[in-house]
Protein backbone atom coordinates (compact mmCIF):
# COMPACT_ATOMS: atom_id res chain seq x y z
CA UNK A 1 0.00 0.00 0.00
CA UNK A 2 1.95 2.60 -1.33
CA UNK A 3 -0.54 5.29 -1.51
CA UNK A 4 -0.48 5.59 2.64
CA UNK A 5 3.46 6.18 2.42
CA UNK A 6 2.80 8.72 0.03
CA UNK A 7 0.05 10.70 2.06
CA UNK A 8 2.04 10.80 5.02
CA UNK A 9 4.83 12.16 3.18
CA UNK A 10 2.53 14.63 1.48
CA UNK A 11 0.49 14.91 4.88
CA UNK A 12 4.46 15.80 6.27
CA UNK A 13 5.06 18.15 3.90
CA UNK A 14 2.37 20.49 3.32
CA UNK A 15 2.60 21.07 7.77
CA UNK A 16 6.56 22.09 7.14
CA UNK A 17 5.73 23.93 4.44
CA UNK A 18 2.50 25.56 5.97
CA UNK A 19 5.09 26.93 8.48
CA UNK A 20 7.46 27.76 6.56
CA UNK A 21 5.47 30.31 5.18
CA UNK A 22 4.54 31.63 8.44
CA UNK A 23 8.22 32.43 8.75
CA UNK A 24 10.46 32.28 5.89
CA UNK A 25 8.60 32.37 2.64
CA UNK A 26 11.71 31.54 0.67
CA UNK A 27 12.84 28.41 2.30
CA UNK A 28 8.69 27.17 2.10
CA UNK A 29 9.10 27.92 -1.66
CA UNK A 30 12.36 25.70 -1.84
CA UNK A 31 10.68 23.25 0.11
CA UNK A 32 7.50 23.02 -1.74
CA UNK A 33 9.95 22.40 -4.62
CA UNK A 34 11.98 20.07 -3.13
CA UNK A 35 9.09 17.97 -1.84
CA UNK A 36 7.29 17.99 -5.58
CA UNK A 37 10.81 16.57 -6.94
CA UNK A 38 10.46 14.03 -4.78
CA UNK A 39 7.17 12.81 -5.27
CA UNK A 40 7.36 13.29 -8.47
CA UNK A 41 10.61 10.69 -9.02
CA UNK A 42 9.01 8.16 -6.42
CA UNK A 43 6.08 8.09 -8.60
CA UNK A 44 8.45 7.45 -11.94
CA UNK A 45 9.62 4.77 -9.58
CA UNK A 46 6.29 2.93 -9.15
CA UNK A 47 5.28 3.75 -12.70
CA UNK A 48 8.45 1.25 -14.11
CA UNK A 49 6.06 -1.76 -14.77
CA UNK A 50 3.90 0.12 -16.69
CA UNK A 51 6.79 1.95 -18.73
CA UNK A 52 7.46 -1.58 -19.04
CA UNK A 53 4.55 -3.13 -19.90
CA UNK A 54 3.86 -0.31 -22.31
CA UNK A 55 7.42 -0.44 -23.87
CA UNK A 56 6.23 -4.07 -24.76
CA UNK A 57 3.31 -3.42 -26.20
CA UNK A 58 4.79 -1.30 -28.34
CA UNK A 59 6.71 -4.06 -30.41
CA UNK A 60 3.85 -4.90 -31.51
CA UNK A 61 2.46 -2.23 -32.57
CA UNK A 62 4.24 0.85 -34.50
CA UNK A 63 7.15 1.70 -31.57
CA UNK A 64 8.18 5.04 -33.14
CA UNK A 65 4.16 6.10 -32.54
CA UNK A 66 4.13 4.55 -29.07
CA UNK A 67 7.28 6.06 -28.49
CA UNK A 68 6.18 9.41 -29.21
CA UNK A 69 2.48 9.40 -27.24
CA UNK A 70 4.89 8.09 -23.88
CA UNK A 71 6.89 11.01 -24.48
CA UNK A 72 4.28 13.71 -24.70
CA UNK A 73 2.36 11.71 -21.74
CA UNK A 74 6.21 12.19 -19.65
CA UNK A 75 6.09 15.98 -20.59
CA UNK A 76 2.56 16.89 -19.70
CA UNK A 77 3.38 15.19 -16.11
CA UNK A 78 6.43 16.81 -15.56
CA UNK A 79 5.08 20.48 -16.48
CA UNK A 80 1.69 20.02 -14.90
CA UNK A 81 3.69 19.01 -11.85
CA UNK A 82 5.66 22.63 -12.14
CA UNK A 83 2.71 24.14 -13.48
CA UNK A 84 1.22 23.57 -9.77
CA UNK A 85 4.24 24.34 -7.77
CA UNK A 86 4.70 27.31 -9.66
CA UNK A 87 0.90 28.70 -8.52
CA UNK A 88 1.45 27.14 -4.68
CA UNK A 89 4.79 29.70 -4.84
CA UNK A 90 2.43 32.50 -5.82
CA UNK A 91 3.81 32.81 -9.13
CA UNK A 92 1.00 32.14 -11.31
CA UNK A 93 2.85 34.28 -14.77
CA UNK A 94 5.39 31.65 -14.64
CA UNK A 95 2.88 28.77 -14.25
CA UNK A 96 1.42 30.00 -17.16
CA UNK A 97 4.73 30.22 -19.24
CA UNK A 98 5.31 26.21 -18.17
CA UNK A 99 2.22 25.26 -19.06
CA UNK A 100 3.06 27.06 -22.69
CA UNK A 101 6.43 25.37 -22.78
CA UNK A 102 5.01 22.05 -22.35
CA UNK A 103 2.00 22.12 -24.78
CA UNK A 104 4.88 23.40 -27.22
CA UNK A 105 6.96 20.69 -26.09
CA UNK A 106 4.24 18.16 -26.99
CA UNK A 107 3.11 19.49 -29.89
CA UNK A 108 7.71 19.42 -31.25
CA UNK A 109 7.41 15.78 -29.84
CA UNK A 110 4.38 15.06 -31.71
CA UNK A 111 5.76 16.41 -35.20
CA UNK A 112 6.45 12.51 -36.86
CA UNK A 113 3.44 11.89 -36.11
CA UNK A 114 2.05 14.88 -38.04
CA UNK A 115 3.91 14.36 -41.11
CA UNK A 116 3.06 10.47 -40.78
CA UNK A 117 -0.87 11.30 -41.07
CA UNK A 118 -0.17 13.87 -43.89
CA UNK A 119 2.06 11.42 -45.60
CA UNK A 120 -0.64 8.67 -45.65
CA UNK A 121 -3.29 11.68 -46.64
CA UNK A 122 -0.92 12.62 -49.72
CA UNK A 123 -0.48 8.82 -50.87
CA UNK A 124 -4.38 8.52 -50.22
CA UNK A 125 -5.33 11.36 -52.22
CA UNK A 126 -3.30 10.68 -54.81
Amino acid sequence: MEIFGIAAFVLVAALLITLLRQYTPAYAAACLTLCAVLLLGRILQLAQPLVAWFTEAAGYLDGESFLVVLKAAGIALVAQNMQDVCKDAGLSSLAGKVELAGRCLILVCALPLFENILGALIAFLQ
